[in-house]
């Protein structure tokens, strides 16, 4: 079908599709009234049908309207066409309205649009005086389609009527701070048991008062509390949390231990909550009662007399409710739904009522006696007081019905004695004493009076000295009040009191503990609390219909049978007294409805707003669904307030989903791109709601797009669609069968519905979208409905990206993707291609091709000159040198051939040597040069040719052979150079082979000349061959070189002079006409009236018109003067101007006339004359100035030789003639054409600023003018705004509505609160900011909205329900609206985000400090005992626990030794590497293992410090030579090695056995001690002899001759000294061997092994002290005497000796330090070295 076809048919449904609406009231989009009467005003109407229901919401209470007061009223409507235009009207049979709100306005008494953009309107409404009666209000409304005309709107009209209320205003002001504990009908805010008195504001904040000296001080903390009852609190979430001792299990958290934690209710909520002193009970949603708690005298009421730490269900009776509850002190009492009161528990007093003293574990009725309903309750002490349907009260029970304890019933009741002619409206009291709140205000109290609690000045005391002279009483008296004040809500505590004032203040009296006053003082009369807030105390209603009954006493009218004072017909509960209303949709409460919050919806009569669940979400508040997460989206978490955005990589096909799926390997996904499918089975999924979502079209090739939404039954659809700019879309809907519905293809906005086909069952809707042309973004605006009432699904201006992430897109050609959940596709490497769609791999190249580039298709071919020998390569090789490729596609290159070559790479083919080179091998890369004489001219030769004759070549590499030059010839072949022409000769030729004689003209006198030289000018020569040239004669000339002969003088010209090259020329002024003229005299002067300006010249020539010349022989003409002119050649005269012309240049040929605007009056003038300003001339060629004329009125000349005069233009006007100027027109005036001599005003809604203006200007919107010839606008001021232009009134100006503001003058458009700000009232400046721990998530808001529980908001102004931060692990938010999070306290810690409380530290774990995201297990051998531990016990000493974590000192085990294995398990306690079995220390030392190095023999006795015997030899260490040897235990030459394997023990080199031959100690390397070892001593056994040097066997100290073995006695020596050398030798043998043994003994002694290392060590360059020979025996020189011997002796025994403790070294040395610290060594021979310090070497002791 062609294009416009589809449009019309298109047009002819939608006409079809919609209804008719009346057209007087809505034709106008700013506004209609006089139509609500019949929706038709102005005598025509829309349509014929009317479908729209009026609605009006007035907020007028049921009894009527009071005069005077200001009523909002909210004005809309129901069915009719789908879309957001609309207007209404309404009227008032009396009444004024005010304060119309946004899109409307006040026209003539009435209500009417201002503008057709919404559906909604607000109005002020002021009932009228007293006695006016019923007021009608008569609404039209009319819905409009958009389209800017009458035809396919909707429209409808209702009446309501509302009466005036009547009824005497009550003495008490209802509705005010404060509350009835423990009733169906209100909330418990103000209560006192003792000690402080606890107020709960209207945001949940609870307040309490310091205490102690200096107390009575507010103190706030921020809560969700909504109502409260000793230690437990209902909570807005309708949630009752209790915290506390749990002895009994009064707090219901199924534990007797936990100390916190919410009641579990099952399906049901607290209605009504009542502490007693070890119980609780609460009044739940259905009306039935739950009691936890104590239970020892059945105060639980549930038939047992066992202790519930959970809610057990009370048995009222069959159809029995409650209305009321109080539990007291061990029992409990309730009033029924029929008035009743029952009782049960504790009744030793006889306050259950039912005559007896008896206990009772289930409920008996009371038997009061007074035959009335009772409507309040308290229990006070062991007492029960209950205020009756009259307003009287009665009590029974202790000091009422029995005085003693199980003392006799004297009465049902007895009644107290309220003040005459007064009632009672609220009453409380826990213990001994109890306060009533009368119809008046006042407050009486009776009961206990010790500590002044009824507030009248008195106290009661039988202790003398507390100054209390009053008596306890029943008898009830008034509180001394302040002043005129009264009370609203009551408290009665332990033994004080509390009251809420009229004020907002609050009272107290009786006992504190500074609570109060800051003293412990008793308050006897009212106290004033240091409190301000009295406003904000929360209250519920106390009288909710509004008609001066408090709810208590205003039920059980006719039909209400569950006595929640709401007759059946109204009641949707009627069986329930907690249940009298349902809130709307989107809305949940019991007392009174709030929004669903975001994250959450309310169903009709829902009590508490409920979670979106996983997979769906709802961004605001109010609304009665939650959102299926779009296409592309998901939501994973319950309470979600927005869906999240498929991440890169992923998608989700399908709505309300709780996560998105992986893209499969060879696609991709991402958030840059989506596109719709094009058909049905590639439809995208859109939710079933409204919303607006953006898609794209995003080329030519996308042709269209397709949705899909499974519309709900009984539901409707409109789908608008708006192109991008400069495109055009066209828009279609089709059935689940794909008929179709609906279609638009207009240009710019497309409307479609599903024409009210009303789907009775759940059925699929097509939405098609398709581009007529161009592309870009469209946004899809859809509206889902319910065709029973019209109301919308959704949010429609909640935007969705609709194509966004909704499916998995295939890689394309060139890439690839092996792996899931990419946001991307990979491009084919270089050397690989990819050559399908949805690859998961990409493919290599085959040899012969290759690719360079990434994400490819394919391969390329190798090109010539190029070849590829492997796979996936990315790029080719080039052919090397001396190789080529001429094909595509080679795997490989070829040589090149003999005669060519190839130096370069890539290359096709191999180069011919070039001229002048050859090449004669195959492959070469290089050519050869020709050499010197030889060439070659062609390529790919292999040799070079000869120089022909003529020719020469000089160089090598010669592609060619040279021609001998010009001047040079060659006669032979094979030459080098060339020869010279001889004299006379030239040769200009190349290639010459002989030289050429010069010719005529021409000469040459040298050699080697390669041409003639030309005669030179003025010459000339007439032979050939010739060597000379000839001057030209007079007359004659010659300019050119080489002429055979001279040339005449041409005319205009003389030569006077021989060889002249030129010609003279005549001088200027003359000329010569002859030629061959040899002289000057041949030029003549030129005549008058002409000239000659050049020289030379042949002729003269004539002046030009406008020159002349009257002289002769003249170079040039005179110019004609100014004023004058010449009209022909050749003249020699000037002629003057005449009158009327003028020139004013010189050289003129004629006279120019006179222009326009000017005259000229004398002859011969050089100028003209302009008219004068205000004047003009339209002439040529005046003689006068009378030719100028003046301007006329409304024109002008500004400048002096006008041609013409001017119009004057638009903003301008002239009253006068002859004027250079045009007067502007003034401020607020105007000038609207040319040519004006006069201005005009500016009228009413217009101005004018400035001068000369052609126009004045509307008022511009925001701005009024109210007055003619104005010059300014006057601006809308602040809070008001006008959209309008051309206002010309005040009225003009409208109040910005609620949610907007206008903070300037002459604002035109009232301004949305942006994002994070919000305003609750019309006609404001500025709007407020979001406080924190609250965010306004959309502009144009008039309230905030707080954050939940478990997050908070530090930030003023958030804007975004994401500025609600989760609290963090480790802390806690446990309210709503929380500007902070709250650290969790040592003790306690919290794990995961977003909590309400802390978790405390389990047992064997603690938390330190606050602000924990984890406890701390106890660390090793440490351990935590209980739970909310802030630190850890250690183990006693040397015990360790297995794990951390231990939960008590019984975790903790001994281990000795510290290997963290405890004693009982150890199989080595003391750790040392021995097991206990065989260690001989099994709890020895620690630290340390046994092993070789530290305990030898492996006893486990560390060898350094237990062990006596290291190696177990049984020779304890001090007496073992060698304590680490089994084997050995004695050495007795301190070798090191143990006597039992040493075979020479004393080490004096003689083996054992063979001193054992010889008789020798082999233990003692000195036998004899003589100083000398047995392995040297000549003489072992002898201590006087040790050597024999001439071996006859004679010592040589005894031989006389020790060198001479022939004999060893010298007679005379012996004969004369013998008996005197005997003797002294025996004596020095005896001593000197007494000192050796005893010296040696020493020496014997234990030297450690360690010592025995050391040798001494002889500087290199000092001669070495060799070890000691044998010395021979010493020589008796014949005059050596005895003297000189003893004196040696002496000297001997002097010498320093070695001491017991010596060290011997390996070199058999003993070494050892004196007291001086001189360092001595001997050697073995007994000889001593000494250490010399200041050489560092030893030397001989002498």
């Amino acid at each position: 079908m062609e294009k416009p076809g589809r449009r019309v048919i298109a047009i002819l449904m939608l006409m079809v599709m919609v209804l008719a609406v009346p057209e007087g009231a809505f034709a106008y989009s700013s506004g209609k009234t006089g139509s609500s009467s019949t929706g038709c005003g102005g005598g025509s109407c829309h349509g014929s049908t009317n479908t729209v229901t009026p609605t009006l919401s007035t907020g007028i209470p049921s009894s009527g309207y009071t005069p005077g007061t200001v009523y909002s009223l909210t004005m809309g409507g129901t069915g009719g066409v789908s879309g957001s235009n609309g207007g209404f009207n309404l009227d008032a049979t009396s009444g004024t309205f005010s304060n119309a709100g946004t899109n409307a306005q006040i026209v003539s008494g009435e209500a009417t649009h201002s503008n057709s953009n919404s559906r909604s309107w607000t109005v002020d409404w002021t009932a009228p005086a007293s006695g006016s009666g019923d007021v009608t209000f008569l609404l039209a409304v009319n819905f409009a389609n958009g389209q800017n005309g009458a035809s396919g709107d909707s429209w409808g009209t209702d009446s309501w009527t509302v009466s005036e209320f009547t009824s005497s205003t009550p003495s008490l002001p209802f509705n005010q701070p404060g509350s009835q504990r423990d009733s169906v009908f209100t909330h418990s805010v103000f209560e006192l048991n003792s000690g402080s008195p606890t107020i709960v504001l209207d945001n949940g904040t609870r307040v309490t008062f310091s205490t102690g000296t200096g107390g009575g001080l507010p103190v706030y903390t921020n809560d969700d509390v909504v109502s409260l009852a000793g230690n437990c609190a209902l909570l807005d979430n309708y949630t009752l949390r209790c915290t506390g001792p749990n002895n009994y299990g009064q707090l219901g958290l199924g534990s007797f231990s936990v100390s916190n934690g919410t009641v579990d209710f099952g399906s049901h909520q607290p209605a009504a909550i009542s502490n007693g002193n070890n119980h609780n009970c609460a009044i739940l949603t259905d009306g039935s009662v739950n009691c936890w708690g104590r239970n020892n005298l059945g105060q639980l009421g549930d038939g047992t007399n066992s202790n519930r730490n959970a809610p057990v269900s009370v048995n009222l009776g069959t159809n029995t409710t409650a209305l009321a509850i109080s539990a007291g002190t061990d029992f409990t009492c309730a009033i029924t739904n029929s008035g009743a009161v029952k009782c049960w528990g504790f009744n030793g007093y006889g306050n259950l009522g039912d005559g007896t003293t008896n206990d009772s574990n289930t409920p008996v009725e009371v038997s009061h006696l007074t035959g009335m309903r009772a409507v309040a309750i308290s229990t006070p002490g062991y007492s029960v007081c209950a205020l009756f349907e009259n307003g009287s009260i009665y009590c029974w029970g202790q000091t009422y019905t029995v005085s003693a304890l199980n003392g006799p019933v004297t009465n049902g009741s007895v009644q107290i004695d309220i003040p005459t002619g007064r009632t009672v409206e609220a009453i409380d009291g826990i213990s001994s004493h109890i306060c009533a709140i009368l119809d008046n205000g006042s407050i009486n109290c009776w009961g206990v009076n010790t500590y002044g609690q009824w507030g009248d000045g008195t106290c009661s005391s039988v202790i003398a000295s507390s100054g209390c002279t009053g008596e306890n009483s029943n008898t009830p008296v008034y509180t001394s009040l302040s002043s005129g004040r009264t009370a609203i809500a009551i408290s009665a505590g332990t033994d004080s009191t509390c009251a809420i004032l009229d004020d907002y203040s609050v009272q107290c009296w009786g006992r504190q503990s500074g609570e109060f006053d800051g003293t412990t003082d008793d308050l006897l009369v009212p106290h004033t609390m240091n409190f301000t807030s009295g406003a904000q105390i929360a209250y519920s209603d106390q009288d909710m219909d509004g008609d001066g009954v408090v709810n208590i006493l205003d039920t059980h009218m006719a039909g209400d049978e569950d006595g929640d004072g709401v007759s059946g017909a109204d009641d949707p509960y009627p069986n329930n007294p907690t249940r009298w209303m349902d809130c709307d949709p989107g809305y949940w409460g019991r007392l009174s409805c709030s929004p669903a919050e975001p994250g959450h919806y309310a169903t009709t009569g829902d009590l508490y707003h409920r979670p979106c669940i996983v997979g769906t979400y709802q961004p605001s508040s109010g609304y009665d669904l939650c959102y299926e997460s779009s296409a592309g989206n998901y939501v994973s978490g319950v309470q979600a307030t927005s869906q999240t955005l498929c991440s890169s990589g992923m998608f989700q096909e399908q709505v309300g989903q709780a996560s998105c799926v992986n893209s499969a390997a060879g696609n991709y996904s991402n958030q840059n791109f989506g596109d719709a499918g094009s058909y049905n089975s590639s439809a995208f999924n859109i939710s079933a709601n409204s919303a607006l979502y953006n898609g794209t079209i995003q080329s030519s090739g996308d042709f269209q797009d397709m949705y899909v939404m499974n519309v709900p039954r009984d539901s409707g659809v409109s789908v608008g669609l708006t192109s991008p700019s400069g495109a055009d879309f066209d828009l279609a809907i089709y059935n689940e069968s794909l008929n179709l519905l609906n279609s638009s293809y207009t240009t710019a906005y497309d409307e479609t519905s599903t024409n009210n086909t009303n789907f009775s069952s759940d059925s699929k809707l097509y939405i098609l979208v398709s581009p007529w042309n161009g592309t870009g973004q469209y946004q899809l605006q859809v509206w889902l409905f319910s065709t029973v009432d019209g109301s919308v699904v959704g949010d429609p201006n909640m935007n969705i990206e609709v194509e966004i992430g909704v499916t998995e897109y295939q890689c394309t050609p060139g890439n690839y993707q092996p792996n899931t959940g990419q946001s991307s596709c990979i491009d084919a490497s270089p050397g690989h291609f990819v050559n399908t769609t949805g690859s998961t791999t990409q493919s290599p190249c085959t040899p012969g091709n290759f690719q360079s580039a990434p994400g490819q298709t394919y391969c390329i071919q190798a090109t010539p000159g190029h070849y590829v020998d492997i796979y996936a390569a990315p790029d080719q090789t080039a052919a090397s040198p001396g190789h080529y490729v001429n094909t595509t596609g080679a795997t490989g290159q070829e040589a090149c051939a003999v005669g060519t070559y190839q130096p370069g790479i890539a290359q096709t083919a191999c180069l011919d040597a070039d001229a002048g080179h050859f090449v004669n091998t195959t492959g070469s890369a290089s050519q050869t040069e020709c050499y010197y004489g030889t060439y070659q001219p062609n390529t790919g030769q292999a040799s070079c040719i000869e120089a022909s004759a003529g020719y020469y070549v000089s160089i090598t590499a010669a592609i060619n052979q040279t021609a001998c030059q010009i001047g040079g010839y060659q006669p032979s072949t094979g030459q080098f150079s060339c020869l010279p022409a001889d004299p006379g000769h030239y040769v200009n030729t190349i290639a010459a082979t002989s030289q050429t004689p010069c010719d005529f003209g021409s000469f040459q006198p040298l050699f080697g000349s390669d041409r003639c030289n030309t005669a030179d000018p003025g010459h000339y020569v007439p032979n050939t061959g010739s060597a000379n040239q000839t001057a030209c004669d007079l007359g004659t000339f010659q300019p050119n070189s080489g002429a055979s002969a001279c040339i005449d003088s041409p005319p205009g010209h003389f030569v006077n002079t021989s060889a002249a090259t030129s010609p003279t020329p005549c001088s200027s002024g003359t000329y010569n006409p002859s030629l061959g003229s040899s002289s000057v005299d041949d030029c003549m002067d030129s005549d008058p009236g002409y000239a000659v300006p050049d020289p030379g010249s042949s002729y003269q020539t004539p002046c030009t018109p406008g020159h002349y010349q009257p002289a002769s022989g003249q170079t040039s003409c005179l110019e004609a003067d100014a004023g004058y002119f010449v009209s022909s050649s050749g003249a020699y005269s000037q002629t003057p101007c005449s009158p009327g012309t003028y020139t004013a240049n010189t050289s003129q040929s004629a006279c120019t006339q006179a222009s326009p605007g000017h005259y000229v009056g004398a002859p011969g003038s050089t100028y003209q004359e302009a008219c004068s300003i205000g004047t003009y001339n339209s002439q040529s060629g005046s003689i006068s100035a009378s030719d100028c004329l003046p301007a006329d009125a409304g024109s002008y000349v500004p400048m002096a030789g006008a041609a013409n005069q001017i119009p004057c233009a638009e903003g301008t006007y002239q009253p006068s003639i002859g004027q250079s100027s045009c007067i502007l027109a003034d401020p607020g005036h105007y000038v609207p054409g040319t040519n004006y001599q006069t201005q005009i005003e500016c009228q009413l809604g217009s101005f004018q600023q400035y001068s000369g203006s052609s126009s004045c200007t509307l008022a511009e919107p925001g701005n009024y003018v109210d007055s003619i010839a104005s010059d300014t606008q006057k601006q809308c001021p602040p809070t008001t705004y006008n959209p309008a232009s051309g206002s010309d009134d005040r009225d003009d100006c409208i109040d910005v509505d609620s949610g907007h503001y206008a903070s300037e003058w002459g604002t035109p458009e009232q301004i949305e609160c942006t994002l994070g700000t919000y305003q609750p009232n019309s006609a404001q400046s500025t709007c407020l900011e979001a406080d924190p721990g609250y965010f306004v998530s959309s502009p144009a808001s008039t309230s905030q909205s707080a954050c939940p529980a478990g997050t908070y908001n530090p930030s003023q102004s958030s804007g975004t329900a994401a500025d609600c931060m989760p609290a963090d692990p480790g802390y806690f938010v446990d309210k709503q609206a929380s500007p902070a999070q709250t650290a969790c306290s040592p003790g306690t810690y919290q794990d995961s985000p977003g909590q309400l409380s802390c978790n405390d530290a389990s047992p064997g774990n603690y938390v330190s400090s606050e602000g924990q995201s984890e406890q701390t297990p106890a660390p090793l051998d440490s351990f935590v005992t209980g739970s909310a531990s802030t630190g850890y016990e250690d183990c006693p000493e040397n015990h360790i626990t297995l794990q951390e974590g231990a939960i008590s000192r019984d975790d903790c085990y001994l281990d000795t030794d510290g290997d963290r294995i405890q004693d009982a398990s150890d199989p080595d306690d003391d750790n040392d590497g021995v097991n206990d079995g065989m260690d001989m220390c099994p709890l020895g030392l620690m630290g340390w293992s046994s092993s070789i190095g530290s305990d030898f023999d492996g006893d486990g006795c560390k060898d350094t410090e237990e062990d006596a015997d290291d190696d177990n030899d049984g020779f304890p260490d001090d007496n073992d030579a060698l304590p680490l040897n089994q084997a050995e235990w004695a050495d007795s030459d301190m070798d090191g090695i143990g006597d039992n394997a040493d075979t020479d023990d004393d080490n004096d080199g003689l083996s054992d056995s063979d001193e054992d031959a010889v008789g020798t100690d082999p233990k003692d390397s000195d036998t004899d001690d003589d100083g000398f070892n047995d392995g040297i001593d000549t003489f072992p056994l002898n201590p006087t002899e040790w050597a024999d040097s001439d071996g006859d066997g004679y010592g040589d100290n005894e031989d006389a001759f020790p060198n001479d073995s022939s004999k060893y006695l010298e007679e005379d020596i012996f004969a004369k000294y013998g008996l005197v050398i005997a003797l002294a030798v025996g004596m020095l043998v005896m001593g000197l061997g007494g000192w050796m043994v005893m010296r040696r003994r020493g020496d014997s002694e234990s030297t450690p092994a360690s010592e025995q290392t050391q040798s001494v060590l002889i500087p290199k360059d000092e001669a070495p002290v060799e070890e000691p020979s044998i010395a021979p025996a010493p020589q008796f020189e014949p005059e050596m005497d005895t003297n000189q011997f003893l004196e040696e002796l002496e000297s001997d025994l002097q010498r320093p000796n070695p001491p017991p403790d010596a060290k011997l070294n390996e070199q058999g040395q003993l070494v050892w330090i004196d007291d001086s610290g001189t360092v001595y060594a001997q050697n073995p021979d007994g000889s001593v070295l000494t250490f010399d310090v200041s050489t560092g070497s030893w030397v001989p002791l002498e």
